[in-house]
């Protein structure tokens, strides 16, 4: 169990899901192989790739080549000389020797190692070409021969896992002297039967296929000899690689993993510990020119006074942002409520069409050129109208997230500019999960060579899962300044003025307007209950504040109208928030060894 979970987490952490293409508008015009099978049994191939790439710019192709393949027993058929052992891969020793275009002239190549084989990257980085391409390349390949006790034979998949279509397929194979030769050929797709043209002669066989090969499919050729014109040497195996191969549990290992797993941990508390946490003032600032600053203290508390007004006049999407770092849909929502409150705007409540049908709200453009907008809410305010007088919530629908997104990036540039932050909390969390990324991936990295190289890939996984838990740590990261921990205090205070506001009724009468000016803010503390509770039995007070810029469809009543913005509320975050539908499926494909053998792979693009 232990090590299914290491695993999984290596394997979470390194892979993610890469969807299937494939290159379109080219054509693989012709292949040819040319196999000549020595007297030692090495093979010598030379391949001749014609690629017609259209009036698409390419450095080049690449070819892939099988190198490795799990053993299986043989169930029927002839028993081969040194079968395969279980628990083993099958190895073949590929060695480049040259590739070269239609002139002879010499093509720049790079070898990649990819999964169980060896990527042939032909052409120039710093140079594309188009139309007809030619390229002619030449490997050595050990071990690919199978050895039976009346017969030799090599089973060779010339091609397969091709990204294109290919119109011609020809091969060549030569022996070193004449003997009888026997020779099968499919084509097709994986596990396909069907047959391709072959001839044998005197010291080899010719194979082609007698079809354009769609992409995915590949070609397979069988050449079987009698006599000992060929030494046949043992196969190559290697262990195949298991769960077991990466772990071994013993003192080292696990002694490793606690001292990663303490250094992981030191690591992501030391960071928490410099970068998230808050800056606040150790002094009383407004009694000095000179503040002194400091990194709040783990336990530090905050001397909360009750605040009566707004304090520095902030508006409810900014005291949104100070609370909880984030410029959240509801802060955008209670802005258009604040928007209405301060004649900015008129809200219409819209009466529903039949028994299905859904309530929905009229937004309609007012002027109040006494009362200035700040640059988010005059992002907010352009948005919603775009030149138009008048607008219906319904309208919104999948059209405003692109105008939210601008509108909460105003309001993170309004909280630095104020120097709450020193730079946006969302760049902050973006930087950490990057981070958390980045060490995540390393650490899989690290485990995966660490299990390869020593079998020890437990000692890193506890970098895995440090990243892992950097994840949501990344939230935590962005931290106020001074300035911003004092506004916060401040904004907590006023917060506790609305959630305890029931205990101060009698300090309703000597504010106009109360009830309205402050339901906006009551939105954003996720307080409204407690607000309009305390407005309970003081439904004529609470009703004039609210004529001038919402008119609903029902008579007014304190806890109905409330019950009817949280409903308002709910329905402007999803609905500005919603984005169209997408649809589309995905697929994948591929093809294999046309009728089994060794060898071959596929052909592409770069």
């Amino acid at each position: 169990m232990l090590r299914t979970m290491a695993l999984a987490l290596i394997a979470c952490a390194a892979f993610m899901p890469i969807p299937a293409h494939a290159d379109e508008g080219w054509l693989l015009e012709r292949f040819t192989a040319t196999i000549t099978i020595r007297e030692n049994g090495m093979m010598e191939v030379e391949e001749t790739v014609e690629a017609d790439f259209g009036t698409l710019q390419k450095h080049g192709i690449f070819r892939d080549l099988r190198t490795r393949f799990e053993c299986e027993p043989v169930n029927d058929g002839p028993v081969p000389l040194y079968p395969c052992p279980g628990g083993k891969d099958r190895i073949y020793k590929v060695a480049m020797q040259s590739v070269s275009d239609a002139d002879g002239e010499s093509v720049p190549f790079k070898i990649e190692g990819i999964d169980r084989g060896t990527r042939i990257k032909i052409g120039d980085p710093d140079s594309t070409v188009t139309g007809r391409q030619t390229y002619r390349i030449r490997y050595t390949v050990e071990g690919a021969l199978n050895a039976f006790t009346d017969h030799n034979e090599l089973y060779w998949n010339v091609i397969s896992d091709t990204l294109v279509p290919t119109a011609a397929v020809q091969v060549t194979v030569t022996l070193p002297a004449k003997t009888q030769i026997q020779t099968e050929c499919y084509q097709g797709y994986y596990g396909s039967k069907e047959r391709c043209k072959s001839a044998a002669s005197g010291t080899g066989a010719s194979y082609s296929a007698t079809r354009l090969l769609n992409a995915g499919e590949g070609l397979t050729v069988v050449t079987g000899w009698r006599g000992e014109i060929v030494e046949v040497p043992p196969p190559l195996f290697k262990d195949r690689l298991s769960i077991d191969d990466f772990f071994t549990f013993d003192a080292v290992e696990i002694g490793g993993a606690i001292i990663a797993a303490l250094a992981a941990l030191t690591l992501l508390l030391r960071l928490w510990w410099i970068y998230g946490r808050d800056r606040a003032y150790k002094t009383l600032y407004y009694l000095t020119n000179d503040p002194a600053e400091g990194t709040r203290s783990l336990f530090a508390r905050r001397d909360i006074v009750v605040e009566y007004l707004p304090p520095d006049r902030l508006r409810p999407a900014q005291m949104g942002v100070i609370l909880d770092e984030r410029a959240d849909t509801l802060d955008v929502t209670a802005t258009i409520i604040d928007l209405a409150v301060r004649g900015h705007l008129h809200i219409t409540e819209v009466e529903k069409k039949g028994w299905f049908g859904k309530t929905d709200w009229k937004f309609e453009k007012k002027e109040n050129p006494g009362d200035a907008l700040l640059r988010y809410e005059q992002e907010l305010y352009d948005a919603i109208f775009e030149g138009r007088q008048e607008v219906r919530v319904s309208a919104l629908k999948n059209k405003f997230a692109s105008d939210l997104g601008r509108v909460k990036s105003e309001l993170y540039k309004d909280a630095v500019a104020r120097r709450w932050f020193k730079r946006s909390p969302e760049s902050t969390r973006n930087t950490w999960l990057a981070i958390a990324f980045g060490m995540a991936g390393v650490g899989a990295l690290m485990a995966l060579v660490s299990g390869l190289q020593f079998s020890r890939a437990l000692i890193p996984v506890p970098f895995v899962v440090g990243g892992l838990l950097m994840l949501p740590l990344s939230r935590a990261m962005p931290r106020r300044t001074a300035t911003g921990s004092e506004v916060l205090r401040r904004v907590l205070g006023f917060r506790l003025y609305i959630a305890t506001a029931e205990t101060r009724r009698q300090e309703f009468n000597e504010q106009q307007n109360i009830f309205a000016t402050y339901l906006p803010f009551a939105i954003v503390f996720g307080c409204v209950e407690k607000w309009a509770k305390a407005f309970e039995g003081l439904d004529d007070m609470a009703r004039q504040s609210t004529t001038a810029w919402y008119t609903g469809m029902a008579p007014f009543q304190v806890m109905a109208f409330t019950a009817g913005m949280r409903g308002f509320a709910s329905t402007v975050n999803t609905t500005i928030a919603s984005t169209p539908g997408s649809s589309g499926g995905s697929g994948f494909g591929g093809g294999g060894f046309s009728g089994g053998g060794g060898g071959g792979g596929g052909v592409g693009s770069w």
